[in-house]
């Protein structure tokens, strides 16, 4: 069932009992599902208790499940067969692989006492301690706009078309998320980490001039609960934002995140304006000769060397074990005579969700950013930094 309101809220003019003979009916399939989205953002270590627990609120005949680290919160319901109301925590990923290995019952029942809970399936039983739910840090989010509605084919393609160059533990705090903004009242997503920058203009309408960095791992979070669904057209999506939140309805899940705070760099500065020479290539082609010479690349050393002339390109990478990978494949190619280095794996990021059959790489020198695009994908733009090979 939908998300429908604010229930992050301790139950409110609810009475809540703990009868030692209290049981919750659910079927196992469908609370697996949700507790698979909702248990990774509890704390593995946690620097309190509760935050390595799942609160689970019960209310006529719905199951609230709720986990957060202080930074995201993640929320989803579920159907369960309750004769009260009640509320309690279990430790989340502890709770997660109990339900994988009762996966294989149709029905699990979770009998409350007050201070610990009884999980069964069959004749197997486990007991799990509980922990106040009273001690659980909640966030708040003060909603200024109201719910807006976005495409489920937009929302993937804002997150596959930009996450993968998202910085990490980046000491620049603002590059390690996604950026959000908007361009001729588009959604526009733009992700670097200094070495590399993806740029998205999605289908997306937008009133606002949305500007808000969402931290890395809540876009890791979306995108899990994202791939849960088998159909796209299965998600109804619903996003909000102020200051310092972001807040994002997919169906009956909730996600609340703090934002990233800092301004982020003008990445149009980024992307070369005209370029000098262009290489046309065949996507299977050069996605299949990098996959050969990457057999060759290690931690120490991840370029390749692209020789290109009128219409072939010499590829070449080496480790310090004297090892080589080289190869030859056709291109068209017009410019000056160069030779140009590449971290062999952003070139591989790109070209795996570039849409289309044809790769287009557009040069100036060695030492400025190349973008790379595809011949069916004019929305997205994708700009690499050479290396010394």
């Amino acid at each position: 069932m939908p998300y429908n309101g604010n229930k992050n809220k301790k139950l409110e003019n609810v009475k809540i009992t703990y009868n030692i003979y209290m049981k919750i009916i659910f079927e196992t399939k469908a609370l697996l599902e949700k507790v698979k989205n909702v248990a990774p953002t509890a704390e593995a270590k946690q620097t309190l208790m509760i935050l390595g627990n799942m609160v689970i609120k019960v209310e006529s005949g719905v199951a609230l499940f709720t986990t957060t680290d202080l930074e995201i919160q993640v929320s989803s319901t579920v159907l369960c067969e309750a004769d009260e109301n009640c509320e309690f925590s279990l430790p989340a990923r502890k709770l997660l692989e109990i339900l994988n290995a009762l996966s294989d019952y149709d029905k699990v029942t979770f009998t409350i006492t007050s201070s610990k809970v009884d999980i069964t399936a069959g004749k197997s039983k486990i007991s799990l301690p509980t922990l106040p739910t009273s001690d659980f840090p909640y966030m708040d989010y003060i909603d200024k706009g109201g719910l807006k509605e976005i495409a489920s084919d937009d929302l993937a393609n804002i997150i596959n078309k930009t996450s993968f160059a998202m910085a990490y533990q980046d000491a620049r705090h603002f590059l390690n998320g996604l950026y959000l903004c908007s361009e001729d009242g588009k959604i526009v997503s733009v992700c670097t980490d200094g070495h590399r920058l993806a740029k998205y203009k999605s289908q997306a309408l937008t009133n606002n001039d949305i500007s808000v960095i969402i931290p890395r791992k809540a876009v890791i979070e979306i995108n899990r609960i994202l791939n849960s669904f088998s159909d796209n057209k299965e998600k109804i999506m619903k996003y909000s934002y102020n200051s310092s939140s972001f807040l994002i309805q997919i169906n009956d899940y909730q996600l609340t995140s703090k934002l990233i705070e800092g301004n982020y760099p003008n990445f149009n500065k980024v992307i070369p304006e005209t370029t000098s020479a262009e290489i046309v290539v065949n996507k299977s082609k050069l996605k299949n000769s990098l996959n050969i010479i990457s057999k060759v690349v290690n931690q120490q050393y991840k370029g390749v060397k692209l020789t290109p002339n009128n219409n072939s390109m010499h590829l070449i990478s080496s480790n310090t074990d004297s090892e080589i990978g080289e190869d030859q494949i056709d291109v068209e190619y017009s410019g000056d005579e160069i030779s140009i280095g590449f971290n062999i794996s952003y070139l591989q990021d790109v070209i795996d969700i570039l849409e289309g059959d044809t790769v287009v790489i557009r040069i100036n020198d060695q030492n400025s950013g190349c973008i790379v695009q595809g011949n069916q994908d004019p929305d997205s733009t994708f700009v690499i930094m050479p290396m010394r090979v």
